[in-house]
């Protein structure tokens, strides 16, 4: 049972492996401009969230007073 155990591990991490090689890696240039418009496309989210939350809190606070 144990042995089995061992060459089914064995056996998986040589698939992973040769799944490991199939993947086809984006070069740096890609990854830079895929990773700086992840950046801005954050950037301005969390800005258009911070203004809407702070209209709201206004709104909120003239509602209340």
């Amino acid at each position: 049972m144990a042995e089995s155990g061992k060459a089914q591990k064995k056996s998986w991490f040589k698939g992973l492996k040769s799944e490991f090689k199939k993947i086809i890696w984006t070069d740096k240039s890609t990854l830079g401009k895929q990773m700086a418009a992840v950046v801005s496309i954050t950037v301005v989210l969390g800005v258009i969230i911070v203004i809407l939350d702070s209209l709201v809190l206004q709104f909120m606070n003239l509602v209340i007073k």
